[in-house]
């Protein structure tokens, strides 16, 4: 019998082919076997068939493994990823399809090795394609996840911890009439690991009277950034709302800190979302100014941007995509800063007892304990919820108020209302309006108080609160400047009302020139008007002109001044007024601090001042004197090394003294701040480990930075050959500590680590070359060398 062709797979047989083979079978029995494959034929002529083309269908549907890349969106997204190939389906590990950007569907049926079949994920398209060894996802929308653009709420800083003492003093000196005074005010504050402690107050002396020391803080603070808590303990100020009065206490404090996290948006920020179906750009304008842009992959997403306005305006989101096509969507919005954002919880908590007579008696504390909290938090992006309570000898009280903005675009309405219990009773409530444009805005608030109500402001002899306030605001922008009205109405626990009215209008004439005319209605002050010219002159110089009438009263003042340059410097500023009285005054602003003298007349009485404030920093064994520190510093160490020009944010920000150190005084608390060593500017005998360093103190605290600098003896030696000619440049060198240098043209031979009396080798022609390096006299130059050496020859190789 002739024998039979083998038969072919039917698994890559197409419907039409199969259908012909079919036919054909009936009539060729060579084609028997395709038509069995296909279901065509049966009988026992099919009983017959080879072994060899039943093994090769078993070979085709069994599992097969295959390593493949995988593409989405036109890029590779993981390399030789783990497939199984069962009849031409693939599987994969669900967790390469979720690594690759894919939101997968729950309940997805899972096999005995893990893997899901691409054919079961609904929505998503495969392009396998074999001779290439790779396949592409083509997943559906529901398979995008949201991708979250624009801001986001970053991690904690670590901050850098260090100890030291700082003190500050401001003196004052006066003498009018024959008559002298003199005020100093100082402050103490240790800091390290452990927070911060500090203690200030001010002595006065002189003719008037009333010498002595008054203390007025003692307190110690620690703030955690990670939480953003500062606990307080000592001389503190009750946290509040606006609705409520702060009161000084000598106590505990726990208190929410969002100044620890100066990079966290506290307030709610608008979001964007919007499909894109293939990739493309996003970009977001606020007021037709461009404030966003980032490139998107396909899929939904969702923009979160601090939009730099305040107030009203308008945002548009323009999405353009691969080919061009581009959708814009135009979203009003409002940003507030009264409004919490969701989720954050502000908070201040504490105890302790009253204290009054600040900065007068250093000890007047009262003898009953009293407590106080506030709490509020964003329950929404629209609405924050706020509550307050304080409790203290005879008096409980407790309140709630909300700020709230409708359809979170329509300004803000704040409320509350509070009653206070204990030996009176009353109630205090109030509510207001804000809404502000980006060409007008308005403000409103009302407050009333019954005649019972109290708060721990009115315990221990204080006074009582305002039993009505009424503010009304309002502005809007004119040609060349803006137009403001303020109008306040207040009656105080006496029944005493005071009303005062205030307009102004701004205007700016060209580059330089800017006047600002204001008239107003006190109760108390009266009615009057003025107007202010003022002139910028250039290079810190700048003018001023200020005419006011009140009560049938004119005057006329008139001021010069130059400002001292921030990085140091002198400044002056005169100034007289037509009833004759005038100042005449110098400023110094140096490293060590700011000094101010001079003289001037007042009522016909003339007078001699004197001023000065700075600091003293003693940290890291050493003592620095500076301006004021008002934030955080930095005590800069180069081991030792002198003259080293130092970097703060990329700008020089001095140079080390003689005993290497420098202080940098303008540090940011809390945030990152970027100190380096500019290294074009040292010596080429200094090996600097790292010249940059990132370091975060807290505020109000100073940190150690140092650099490792390290002074080495560094040379450049002249080789010569053994007939006096200059070794060539490449010849390799042996060092005596087994390392190897290049020389480079006319035989110079550059030498880091260089010791005296070296001994260096080098192979030239086949010669051993050998030679002693001379000592270098430093004495007279930095820069000295040894004097040329000459090869001596050892041996043949």
């Amino acid at each position: 019998m002739a024998s039979r062709p083998p038969c072919r797979s039917p698994a890559a047989a197409r419907p039409t082919a199969l259908a012909l083979a079919l036919a054909a079978a009936l009539a060729v029995p060579g084609l028997a076997c395709a038509a069995t494959a296909t279901g065509g034929a049966t009988g026992g002529a099919m009983a017959t068939l080879d072994a060899e083309p039943v093994a090769q269908v078993s070979a085709v549907r069994a599992p097969q493994v295959m390593y493949l890349d995988v593409l989405l969106d036109g890029r590779v997204v993981a390399t030789l990823v783990r497939f199984t190939v069962v009849a031409g389906e693939l599987s994969v590990a669900p967790s390469v399809l979720t690594d690759a950007g894919l939101a997968l569907p729950e309940g997805l049926p899972i096999d005995a090795a893990g893997e899901v079949a691409l054919a079961d994920i609904p929505g998503l398209g495969v392009d396998y394609q074999p001779t290439l060894q790779r396949v592409t996802l083509l997943p559906g929308i529901d398979l995008r996840p949201t991708r979250l653009l624009g801001y986001r709420i970053p991690a904690p800083v670590q901050v850098d911890r260090d100890h030291g003492l700082v003190l500050d003093w401001d003196a004052y000196g006066r003498r009018l009439d024959g008559q002298d005074t003199l005020s100093l005010g100082t402050g103490a504050r240790w800091f390290g690991r452990w927070g911060t402690l500090e203690v200030n107050g001010v002595s006065r002396t002189g003719d008037t009277g009333t010498d002595g020391y008054a203390r007025l803080d003692t307190r110690w603070t620690y703030s955690d950034p990670r939480r953003m808590w500062t606990w307080s303990a000592g001389d503190v100020v009750s946290g509040g709302l606006a609705w409520s009065r702060p009161v000084r206490l000598g106590g505990v404090q726990l208190r929410r800190d969002f100044g620890v996290r100066p990079d966290l948006i506290v307030h709610p920020l608008p979001q964007f979302s919007a499909d894109a179906t293939l990739p493309s750009s996003v970009e977001l304008y606020v007021n037709n100014i461009r404030q966003y842009g980032a490139d998107v992959a396909p899929g939904p997403f969702v923009l979160s941007d601090f939009p730099r306005v305040s107030g009203a305006g308008q945002a548009v989101v323009v999405v353009t995509d691969a080919l061009g096509r581009t959708t814009q969507t135009s979203v009003p919005l409002y940003v507030d800063y009264q409004r919490l954002a969701r989720g954050l919880t502000d908070f201040s908590f504490e105890a302790g007892v009253l204290r009054r007579g600040f900065g007068i008696d250093s000890a007047d504390y009262g003898s009953d304990p009293v407590a106080s909290g506030s709490w509020r938090r964003g329950m929404r992006d629209d609405l924050t919820l706020e509550l307050h309570g304080e409790a203290g000898p005879g008096l409980q009280l407790a309140g709630a108020g909300v700020a709230w903005s409708p359809l979170a675009r329509l300004g803000v309405a704040t409320g509350s209302v509070s009653r206070s219990d204990g030996d009176s009773i009353g109630t205090q409530w109030s509510g207001g309006y804000q809404w502000f444009g980006q060409r007008a805005g308005f403000d409103l608030n009302v407050q009333r108080a019954d005649a019972g109500y109290r708060d721990l402001g009115t315990l221990d002899g204080g006074s009582v609160p305002l039993r009505a306030q009424d503010r009304a605001s309002a502005w809007m922008a004119v040609p060349r400047g803006s137009l403001s009205a303020t109008w306040l109405r207040y009656r105080d626990g006496a029944d005493l009302e005071g009303r005062t009215l205030s307009i102004g209008l701004s205007q700016t004439w060209g580059r330089s020139l800017s006047v600002f005319a204001n008239a107003f209605h006190d109760d108390r002050a009266g009615t009057g008007v003025s107007l202010t010219l003022s002139l910028p002159l250039g290079d810190g110089l700048d003018a001023s002109l200020t005419a006011e009438h009140r009560r049938s009263d004119t005057g006329l003042t008139a001021n010069l001044r130059r400002r001292a340059p921030y990085q140091g410097g002198w400044g002056w500023q005169a100034q007289a007024s037509d009833d004759g009285d005038g100042q005449l005054a110098a400023q110094y602003r140096g490293d060590a601090g700011e000094f101010w003298a001079g003289v001037d007349r007042v009522d016909d009485r003339h007078g001699l001042f004197a001023q000065g404030m700075g600091s003293i920093v003693l940290m890291d064994g050493q003592a620095f004197a500076s301006r004021r520190i008002s934030d955080a510093f930095a005590v800069v160490s180069t081991n030792g090394v002198a003259d080293v020009p130092i970097l703060y944010e990329n700008r020089t920000a001095g140079r080390t003294n003689d005993r290497g150190y420098l202080l940098l005084s303008d540090l940011r608390g809390w945030e990152r701040n970027r100190i380096a060593i500019d290294p074009d500017g040292l010596a080429a005998d200094l090996r600097v480990p790292a010249i940059e360093r990132l370091v975060t103190p807290p505020n109000a605290s100073g940190i150690r930075v140092p650099f490792a600098l390290e002074r080495v003896q560094s040379t450049t030696v002249t080789l010569l050959d053994s007939d006096g000619t200059p070794v060539p440049p490449g010849t390799r060198v042996q060092r005596a500590d087994g390392s190897e240098a290049i020389v480079g043209f006319e035989g110079k031979l550059w030498l880091e680590n260089y010791q005296d009396g070296e001994m260096l080798s080098w192979t030239r022609l086949g010669q051993l070359c050998k030679a002693v390096a001379g000592d270098v006299d430093r004495s007279q130059s930095r820069d000295a060398s040894p004097a040329a050496i000459t090869c001596t020859p050892e041996k043949a190789t």
